[in-house]
């Protein structure tokens, strides 16, 4: 073995340590103090979140550690008419039978954050878990106040502008937007879990079969009764009272597209995406802190098949590996879950558009699009969802939508390209590339057992604004 080799070895061990480390020093398991059986009434209680440099698991009331004594709402649809506004839809405890929503911090505008989501979770100080049998008549007691609200549904398959569009469609004055609200991927994931337990024989416990969920019509209505609420809180709370809701999904959700084009035939759907090895590689380079050598540790892992011992990938990131399509893959391949991820949401993409032109998509992005004129892809998808905009129209924030177009719209976040703070500059990344002939190959192979038309990761579907 010569120096070079050994050289590369030790390189290569010293990463795989640092990746371990690194994976074992942000995931803990942290105990929950939440009760653990169903709840009768609607309650308050004061909250503080839990401190974590790296959060993956979904949204749920084990973020927080409880403060005080709960304090019981007899009356939860009165309630919720008169401080519903103080109040987002933040995730589902199974367990209590609860919709757990959060009233944050005093002050904080929590869609200042790029993604909803953490900025529910950083910033709450108080939740109000509302009994799933009683959600149906606290989202009547609102439902009038936002039956005209029209819905923007974005689908995407990550790393594709959709934080950057979510960005400018809040600092537009015609739509406001919420990025990755949480709650639809806890839905998404519990039924694909009770999917699969079905098909393989297996009958779930009684307490793991939500009766929101026994059948298509009830999540269809616990669907409407999520989002009715979300629209409540958004429509009540925003200066501008926009009615225009752009809700910009998790990749997974793309599961549940079927069952809200049901819910809301009205709504107009978009979907993003980008070269799949791109993707791929900048989620990489992200959490990786542009470290290449951690990637040359991870990509060793992979192939001697021990990254699954310790990989930090959720289960959403995972969605589409119990599909029988991709077992094949799975037998003989180990890590990398998100070539699965992008190859199944772009097939449920191509899907979904030829069987439901009508619905999806409005409007398709391609992450190049964006790249290339960021205020002309973005004007175009406006109008393609039926919204007549432009930052020259009176009343626009030109300062505001021009920071939007410069700035990195994820800075500040873990996702960010190169860690950015908040407020600075994008930049196209000109670094040489990372992915090689391997990765290349496994992308190939995904898509070969996916038995589908996405060929490779260049895959462009219909009518995408490139």
């Amino acid at each position: 073995m010569d120096i070079f080799t050994v050289a590369t070895a030790v390189t290569a061990l010293c990463a795989v340590v640092t990746v371990v480390y690194f994976v074992s020093h942000h995931l803990t398991t942290q105990s929950s103090s939440w009760p653990k059986t169903k709840q009768p009434l609607a309650y308050i209680r004061k909250v503080m979140p839990k401190k974590t440099k790296l959060h993956l698991p979904l949204n749920s009331l084990n973020d927080f550690i409880p403060v005080g004594e709960a304090t019981a709402v007899h009356d939860v649809a009165q309630f919720f008419t008169v401080r519903g506004n103080e109040f987002s839809v933040y995730s589902i405890d199974w367990e209590q039978d609860v919709l757990v929503l959060i009233r944050p911090v005093d002050g904080v505008d929590l869609k200042a954050h790029p993604f909803f989501r953490e900025a529910q979770r950083r910033k709450a100080a108080e939740i109000l878990c509302v009994p799933l049998e009683l959600l149906q008549d606290v989202a009547s007691a609102v439902a009038d106040q936002v039956a005209h609200v029209q819905e923007v549904f974005i689908f995407m398959a990550a790393r594709c502008g959709s934080t950057l569009v979510t960005r400018l469609v809040e600092a537009t004055s015609v739509a406001q937007a919420v990025s990755e609200p949480d709650v639809f991927s806890v839905i998404n994931m519990t039924l694909l879990r009770l999917k699969r337990s079905y098909q393989h024989g297996q009958s779930p416990p009684k307490h793991k079969r939500p009766s929101v969920l026994l059948n298509e019509e009830s999540t269809i209505g616990f669907l409407r009764n999520v989002v009715t609420l979300l629209n409540y809180n958004l429509l009540t709370s925003d200066p501008r009272h926009r009615d225009v809701i752009f809700y910009k999904f998790k990749p997974d959700v793309i599961l549940l597209a079927d069952l809200m084009a049901r819910a809301f035939p009205s709504a107009k759907t978009v979907f993003m995406y980008r070269n799949g090895l791109d993707a791929f590689e900048s989620l990489t380079r992200a959490f990786l802190k542009n470290r290449y050598l951690l990637y040359v540790a991870v990509l060793l892992m992979v192939r001697i098949g021990l990254w699954g011992l310790v990989s930090p990938d959720p289960d959403y990131m995972r969605c589409f590996e119990g599909d029988p399509k991709f077992s094949p893959v799975w037998k003989h391949y180990s890590g990398l879950p998100f070539i699965t991820l992008w190859v199944g949401v772009t097939d449920c993409a191509a899907d979904l558009q030829s069987k439901q032109p009508d619905y999806f998509f409005h409007a398709v992005v391609y992450y190049s699009a964006l790249v290339n004129n960021k205020e002309k892809t973005f004007r175009l998808l406006m109008k393609k969802v039926g919204l007549k905009w432009s930052p020259e129209d009176p009343g626009e924030d030109k300062d505001k939508i021009k920071r939007a177009l410069v700035q990195d719209s994820q800075a500040g976040t873990i996702v960010s390209a190169k860690g950015r703070r908040p407020g600075e500059k994008w930049e196209p990344d000109v670094s040489p590339r990372w992915v090689g002939q391997w990765e290349r190959e496994y992308f190939q192979e995904v898509c070969r057992h996916a038995g589908n038309e996405i060929a490779g990761p260049e895959f462009l579907l219909p009518d995408t604004i490139v």
